[in-house]
């Protein structure tokens, strides 16, 4: 007999209650999908695998994952394709969690040969330092449920426990299988039952939750009769403890806000300096990317003739020196041949990714705005082995407008952060041609990810930073990761998020698709403070960016000018105080 099952039995012999899962007040239900709706509205929380999975015998794909009455069914099929004899169905969700109870009630295939699977693993490449995978229960029909810890992070090692749900057919009824991640110990429980503990060092990060079914030789006999099989899904549910709040909960900028020295104000009397973005050299120095473009074309030409400059000093607040062009005019049969504007710079791995809006058109610079140039915005990344460049481009924009959708106009104004779990996430403007043309819209700013910086990046329904009523809310997000949570600072053109007229908001997200307004949403407002007690009310303050440090913030960026006729421009970068 299965020494859980004779423990069990001890227990209950002695009278002893096994341990229940997590449970009353303290806990707070943070993700549910109860599979009520239609098979397109998984869209709205699940990524899909869609290719061939080397280590099984199936490929698996999107149109293998159907809901129907109540359920989430992964379908088992027998057809080749992606180089596989079988296909099935495998998805993740897009929101990334740490630690919780996990739930999911669910029925096996009926036929050996299959993995029915209920799991946690971040999405990081293989080998990469902090990659676990958890197993609540890879299922083998008719009543196994296998347990395992797997450490991919370097050497792979694993700790795995199987379990026999003795006299259950665990594909003729449902059963609920729950899973508590804490930061020291994980429990695994079977319809209300704790079936395993352990402590553990290794799974700290975020990470999805997981659905598949695969075809696999160790999971018992692969025939025929898995062919019309599946592995139904009644819900899934994620707690989380109510008093487990990140250290950034309270962030407020703007009492991180300190006076502005001299030297953090970068500006050229010959150009409009815009769109400032920093990263931190191998050299030891502090890289400024930034848009200009000639002062004698006027504001408006930052649509036809901006390009983006590259600039360097040796502390973060400067001075800055201008030091060449990182993305110059390349001709304008290229999408991007004739302006780049709106610079976005990280360090992934070993190389330097600089996201930027390209565009091309006839090359006339206007007193309004060149609504050619305009919708013909794109969005770009250029690739480099060091912030000196050189810079890679491509021939294709990264983003490009798809029609129907709310960015059928032009995509512009990107911003782009690694997903705690693994993979990336970007934030862009979006105008939809829905209105009057040449302006269109409404404008909005759309979700996209992906497993590289890269892309290609899968674009998302739901617009976010929007405001009902309002077609023009916000722009120029900034978007970054911390404490297993996504930040948000964006322009608030006239203070529907702030209250305070023309200023910057602060907002948060569990996943990167639900955006809210943060405890304290003001950011900035126009004014700024100089050191030794001037303070300068603006015409913009806009563009903003932060630099990070040791992984705090420690300088925000903008694009300023100072008055209505928008005769020059610069940057500024406020220091800012620890947050508290």
């Amino acid at each position: 007999m299965n020494r859980w099952i004779s423990l069990l039995f001890l227990v209950i012999a002695a009278g002893v209650a096994w341990a229940e899962p997590p449970k009353g007040a303290e806990w707070e239900l943070v993700f549910a999908d109860e599979f009520n709706g239609t098979t397109a509205d998984l869209d709205k929380n699940w990524d899909f695998q869609n290719g061939p999975s080397g280590h099984i015998l199936c490929s698996r794909w999107r149109e293998n994952v159907i809901v129907e009455n109540g359920l989430c069914r992964l379908l088992n099929k027998k057809e080749k394709r992606g180089g596989q004899d079988w296909t099935s169905g495998s998805l993740w969700t897009t929101r990334q969690f740490r630690y919780g109870y996990f739930e999911c009630r669910y029925r096996y295939g009926a036929a050996t040969g299959l993995n029915n699977s209920f799991w946690i693993m971040n999405r990081l490449p293989g080998g990469a330092p902090g990659r676990f995978e958890l197993d609540i229960n890879e299922g083998h029909w008719p009543d196994r449920v296998n347990m395992n810890i797997h450490n991919w992070s370097g050497k792979h090692w694993a700790r795995s426990q199987k379990w026999r749900a003795e006299g259950c057919d665990l594909a003729k009824e449902f059963h609920v299988y729950g899973f508590e991640w804490s930061e020291k110990e994980l429990v695994w429980y079977f319809d209300g039952r704790e079936i395993r503990r352990e402590t553990h060092t290794i799974a700290r990060g975020p990470a999805p939750v997981w659905l598949s079914s695969a075809i696999i030789k160790w999971a018992g006999e692969v025939t025929d009769k898995i062919d019309g099989t599946s592995m139904d899904v009644d819900y899934v549910r994620v707690y989380q403890r109510r008093d487990a709040k990140p250290a950034s909960a309270g962030l407020d900028f703007n009492a991180m806000l300190r006076p502005v020295p001299a030297a953090a104000k970068f500006s050229d009397p010959d150009y409009y300096i815009w769109c400032g973005t920093m990263v931190k050299g191998d050299d030891g120095k502090y890289h400024l990317f930034y848009s200009r473009w000639p002062r004698k074309l006027g504001h408006y030409a930052w649509v036809t003739h901006s390009e983006v400059a590259h600039a360097v000093g040796d502390t973060p607040l400067g001075p800055f020196k201008h030091k060449d062009v990182a993305l110059p005019a390349r001709g304008k049969e290229f999408w991007d041949g004739l302006c780049t504007h709106n610079p976005n710079v990280h360090k992934f791995g070993r190389k330097y990714y600089l996201y930027y809006m390209g565009n091309t058109g006839d090359g006339a610079a206007m007193k309004t705005l060149n609504w050619t140039h305009r919708n013909n915005q794109r969005v770009g990344v250029a690739v480099a082995d060091s912030p000196d460049g050189p810079w890679k481009r491509s021939d294709k924009p990264l983003v490009a407008p798809t029609p129907g959708f709310m960015d059928a106009l032009c995509c512009t104004n990107p911003s782009v952060t690694a997903r705690p779990g693994g993979g990336y996430l970007m934030v862009y403007k979006a105008v939809a041609d829905k209105n009057k043309l040449p302006f269109g819209g409404p404008v909005l700013h759309c979700v996209a990810t992906s497993d590289s910086p890269t892309g290609p990046f899968k674009k998302y329904p739901n617009p976010v930073f929007a405001k009902e009523g309002v077609a023009f809310a916000a722009e120029d997000p900034f978007i970054w990761s911390a404490d297993s949570r996504y930040w948000a600072i964006v322009k608030d053109n006239a203070g529907h998020f702030t209250g305070a007229g023309k200023s910057t908001a602060l907002f948060v997200s569990d996943d990167g698709f639900d955006w809210k307004l943060a405890s304290h949403p003001l950011v900035a407002t126009t004014e700024i403070a100089w050191e030794g007690g001037q303070k300068q009310k603006l015409h913009s303050l806009e563009r903003p960016q932060l630099y990070f440090e040791d992984g705090r913030p420690v300088v925000l960026m903008f694009a300023c000018d100072e008055d209505k006729k928008r005769e020059h421009s610069f940057n500024v970068r406020i220091p800012l105080e620890p947050a508290r």
